[in-house]
């Protein structure tokens, strides 16, 4: 039995994952072999409707001192092969030889170590062991070398070597044939030894004739082994009638699974009949939905922009109601003024670049699973589930509580700014970047009115770090930017934990004036001058793809965590401006400074 936090089993250490727990190495097998009895179920009706599934399940969680028979989610050994620290020699562990305890060497009974790479697919996300048999008979000296297939091997490295991969090498005791790691990271290594693909995750049977794509040889501590696929919604009160989502019921429908996989098979029509018939809608509708040719990354962004869309529409209940606390028990909202009476020019000149602000004394974020990625953002998603289908589809789930404060910002001098022909050109610049990017169709377009509140809530979350009580780390942001018939402006900084960490208070009290006020003016002041600058102002591009223009970590860059986008569509020069393009808030920051000068004059 190992441990780990609820919410890791999620992401970082979900489906899929490594984790790395006391010198060993786990990965945790799909959501169909979980011990689904003793989950328990998270109540989302909106993100389950959105994302197509009937329910959403939590990992069953532990005791702080769990026992053999205490409920747990299954984690696969991974890599199999181990190298023992002391006689080096390596052994690849099955399921016959796990204990339950650490395991050790059968000659020496020295602690055993994972070893350091993995193999994975670049296309399909397959999984598997380095063959480290064939790596080190690839190149024989002699027939006794090509003939021999013992499993009896060595790692070792070279005394007096270079500090490279080169003095590291396998050697068979058997045979004594051995191979270096010098080539062994380089493209196409394993397919010159005419090693393919298993077909399958580590914790499945091979079925090697079932795949061809490339693979590519990592560590397996590298980010790209796992890239997580999650979607995050903050539990909102439900309208009083809710509007039915015949789309949504048909996608979760047990066997829409079938239909979408062979829309012409012999069997389509008796699924189209039978998931019109129990849903009572018209088989036409059921055909369209099944037939649809939008990508799952279309499904997912366009489920999302919805999430978002009605998260708004229920801060906008405080705003309406500025008077008094609404919303229930897992969101109670009001508004609050953003200064004071008596601010000063300088702060009242902020004031009217700002619209409301909103406090969330009481959140909670559900955040979902789909599946993940490997190797590349841009290779085919595994899902969650890969067991049978023709069961209602569930999808694992985390709930946590927390508290957030909501800033929006003027709708009148915001549509006036970004209409402005510099600020066009230069959001321009960095949508086409993001469409021509692999990973570009996971982000909305890139408007400046996005730009603008994303580099905002960056900027903001850094200097509220400071003051708020939490750390960076646990502060997160949701971006609300839709310019439509009911455009938004607002973005929510927030934070959210499985425990009671996220809800004491400290990011609600800095929501009130003057305080918020002062936060924003000092974020402002920050960004105006980065210590990388002049490189980073002027920068054409810097991050995965160039699609950040002025942004770096000395500026702008948060934790990974705390982002919605990776990082990335970030500017500040829409914020502060530059001898090109005017910032959303160049004039307060221009008088800011010519008060400060006069003062100094004076």
């Amino acid at each position: 039995m190992r441990t780990t936090r609820l919410s890791q089993t999620i992401s970082p250490f979900g489906v899929g994952a490594v984790l790395d727990v006391l010198g060993e190495s786990l990965m945790a097998v799909d959501i169909s072999r979980w011990p689904v009895g003793e989950t328990y179920r998270i109540v989302s009706r909106r993100l389950e409707e959105s994302l197509g599934v009937a329910e959403l399940r939590s990992p069953p969680s532990v005791p702080s001192r769990p026992s053999k028979r205490t409920p747990g989610v299954l984690y696969e050994r991974f890599p199999g092969w181990l190298f023992c620290q002391d006689c080096r020699r390596m052994h690849r562990m099955r399921h016959h030889d796990e204990t339950g305890e650490p395991p050790a060497c059968r000659h020496c009974r020295g602690p055993m170590v994972p070893m350091r790479f993995i193999v994975v697919g670049t296309e399909r996300g397959h999984a598997m062991d380095v063959p480290w048999v064939r790596w080190a008979h690839s190149e024989p000296q002699n027939q006794e070398h090509q003939r021999c297939k013992a499993e009896d091997l060595l790692f070792l490295t070279r005394s007096g070597g270079s500090e490279g991969l080169s003095s590291l090498y396998v050697r068979c005791a058997t045979c004594t044939a051995e191979r270096d790691l010098g080539d062994l990271t380089a493209r196409g290594s394993l397919a010159r030894i005419n090693v393919r693909c298993s077909g399958a995750q580590p914790w499945q049977r091979p079925n090697p004739n079932a795949c061809d794509e490339r693979l590519e040889v990592l560590q397996r501590g590298a980010t790209n082994v796992t890239l997580s696929e999650t979607t995050t919604a903050l539990d909102i009160p439900e309208p009083a009638i809710p509007a039915r989502d015949e789309q949504a019921e048909i996608r979760q429908h047990r066997n829409f699974e079938d239909l979408r996989s062979a829309p012409n098979g012999p069997f389509a029509e008796m699924f189209v009949e039978l998931i019109a018939t129990n849903l009572v809608v018209s088989t036409d509708l059921v055909r369209k939905v099944a037939g649809s040719d939008t990508s799952h990354d279309q499904e997912v962004s366009a489920a999302r922009e919805g999430l978002l869309a009605d998260e708004w529409h229920a801060f906008r209940q405080a705003i309406d109601n500025p008077d008094e606390q609404i919303g229930t028990p897992t969101f109670r909202v009001s508004a609050t003024a953003f200064l004071q009476p008596d601010a000063s020019a300088v702060y009242g000149a902020l004031g009217e670049t700002v619209g409301h602000v909103v406090l969330a004394h009481r959140l909670r974020e559900v955040r979902v699973l789909h599946g993940f990625r490997r190797y590349d953002p841009n290779a085919d998603m595994v899902d969650a589930d890969l067991g049978p289908r023709g069961r209602a589809r569930w999808l694992p789930a985390v709930e946590a509580f927390g508290e957030g404060v909501l800033l929006t910002l003027d709708e009148g001098r915001l549509a006036l700014w970004e209409r402005r022909e510099p600020v066009a050109e230069r959001a321009l610049e960095l949508e086409r970047r993001r469409r021509e990017s692999p990973i570009g169709s996971r982000f909305s377009e890139a408007t400046p009115r996005l730009i603008l509140l994303h580099t905002l809530a960056h900027i903001l979350m850094r200097q509220l770090a400071f003051t708020c009580g939490y750390s960076a780390a646990s502060l997160r942001e949701r971006v609300y930017a839709s310019a439509g018939p009911a455009p938004e402006a607002g973005l929510l900084i927030y934070t959210a934990s499985g425990d009671s960490e996220g809800t004491l208070g400290g990011l609600v009290r800095q929501g009130h004036a003057p305080r918020l006020a002062t936060t924003l003016f000092s974020a402002l002041e920050g960004a105006a001058w980065c210590s990388s600058d002049p490189l980073c102002r002027g920068s054409r591009g810097q991050g995965l793809g160039s699609m950040n223009l002025a942004a770096c970590h000395g500026c702008c860059l948060v934790s990974e965590t705390s982002c919605e986008r990776g990082n990335l569509l970030l500017d500040r020069v829409m914020l502060v401006g530059d001898g090109k393009t005017p910032g959303y808030f160049q004039d307060v920051i221009a008088a800011a400074q010519l008060t400060a000068a006069q003062h100094v004059t004076a």
